[in-house]
């Protein structure tokens, strides 16, 4: 059946509809752009099947161009480059083809913009072959919308976690960079992760319904100051439906405000896949929003440290759950156990934007290898350094931690590691298996260190 068979059966289904003032569901509903994760399965597609040859691509655009539906499958064998200034179009129903290892970078524009009933298509020569990457780079610029991208992610020896089918790169030294809109974008079957975001690349702003699914590795690892990004979507059907943030440190950390939002999935924070510290800071001061009902996954040793020194960065955290939907914080061990991270840290003098409510802290206290302000705890020579919240070195102006669950920790509950009067944190707090105080004694300006001091269990 030819194009111009298609077009007109479409075009009297929808004569037949008008005359007779109603219209299948099936045949006729678009899926709600702001559910999250439907791909419009009700929207029949009206794209012609490819055949023959198709058209081979591999070189770098020394021209603008577009790649038609007719002349699909658009193959690229090895590699294409599209280089700044340089722009490529996906018509749509345009299918591409990508052979075993092949890879697409652009530096220039790729717009691949289809619609509900006529998608655009990447997927692998051949059944089992996976080609490896579509990577942007600093500059670049990737619109998709109504959009497959299967069969990719080839791993090149490399570690599954570390590379993906998409790899969006920005510059690392500015702020995040609006290069990748994704409006209705399905990444299925990668052999590494779905979507790689990092080195100041991020999300444009309206993306939305993105799905990663059937993958050999993680969803998506993105960069924490490029979180906020990440769309509404469906993360699940991989082999670890996890969200991975990186902690990779200095230009990783969240230097501008940012919301951590509820994905369906959990997020994984640094370890093997990053690094040690999941960082607040920045050179005004940063605002870490997370929703109710985020779970948030800490690898051994790592730890979620706000820092509000008053001469240098600041940073603040606001993690309100709600009693149905509570924040939780998280070993990421298969079988968790106390210490496993370190806890939650807040340097300096808190800011008072601070608010951890409604949400459960648990398998903390591990080694942190900070130097306290607080009375040693029975039994102790010095001030304490491990817990499952940590505030070092400023007191709050008021109780910020309410109705809140600490669980299983190796050291305290709440280490309050400064010098100043005492501010109670345990009033609607629940600890539970905490090894040592539920939360330690602060160092008074004037006297010394009460001895005992009080060890509330």
């Amino acid at each position: 059946m030819n194009r111009t068979t298609i077009f007109s059966l479409t075009s009297l289904s929808f004569l037949c509809c008008a005359l007779a003032f109603a219209c299948s569901d099936e045949s006729t509903t678009t899926a709600n752009p702001t559910d999250g994760g439907a791909l419009d399965a009700a929207v029949p597609e009206t794209c012609a099947a490819t055949s023959g040859a198709g058209t081979t691509h591999d070189a770098t655009l020394a021209a603008d161009e577009t790649w038609t539906a007719a002349d699909s499958p658009h193959v690229i064998g090895t590699s294409l480059a599209i280089p700044a200034g340089r722009t490529l179009t996906l018509e749509p129903c345009a299918v591409v083809h990508l052979g075993a290892g092949a890879s697409v970078l652009v530096n220039g524009k790729l717009l691949a913009e289809g619609a509900a009933d006529k998608p655009i298509r990447f997927q692998p020569v051949a059944s089992g072959a996976p080609w490896k990457t579509i990577e942007a780079r600093k500059g670049a610029e990737i619109r998709f919308a109504h959009v497959t991208v299967e069969g990719g992610g080839d791993t090149g020896g490399n570690r599954p976690a570390t590379v993906g089918a998409l790899d969006i790169r920005g510059d690392q030294d500015k702020p995040t960079q609006p290069i990748f809109f994704a409006d209705h974008v399905t990444v299925r079957g990668s052999q590494s992760l779905g979507v790689l975001v990092r080195e100041g690349g991020g999300f444009a702003p309206g993306s939305q319904a993105l799905t990663v699914t059937g993958g050999a590795s993680f969803p998506v690892s993105i960069w924490g100051r490029a979180v906020g990004t990440l769309p509404s979507g469906t993360y699940t059907g991989n082999a670890t439906d996890e969200i991975i943030l990186p902690a990779m440190g200095v230009r990783d950390d969240i230097k501008e405000d940012t919301t951590l939002a509820a994905r369906g999935v959990p997020y994984r924070v640094g370890g093997g896949n990053g690094g040690k510290a999941f960082v607040v800071a920045g050179s005004g001061t940063p605002l870490l929003t997370i929703e109710p009902g985020v779970t948030m996954r800490f690898e051994k040793q790592v730890r979620l440290l706000v820092d509000t020194a008053g001469s240098g960065p600041a940073g603040a955290l606001r993690a309100e759950g709600t009693a149905a939907a509570p924040i939780v914080f998280e070993s990421a061990a298969p079988s968790p156990a106390p210490g496993d991270w370190v806890g939650i840290v807040i340097e300096g003098p808190p800011d008072p934007r601070n608010a951890i409510v409604h949400a459960r802290i648990a398998h903390a206290g591990g080694a942190s290898q900070i130097s306290s302000y607080d009375c040693p705890s029975p039994g102790a020579t010095s001030g304490s350094n491990e817990g499952a919240l940590l505030l070092i070195g400023g007191r709050p102006a008021s109780p910020f931690v309410t109705n809140t669950t600490i669980e299983q920790s190796a050291g305290h509950g709440i280490v309050r590691g400064w010098t100043g009067g005492p501010v109670d944190l345990l009033a609607t707090n629940t600890f539970t298996e905490v090894a040592k105080c539920n939360q330690t004694f602060p160092k008074p300006e004037v006297g010394v260190c009460p001895v005992p001091a009080p060890c509330p269990k």
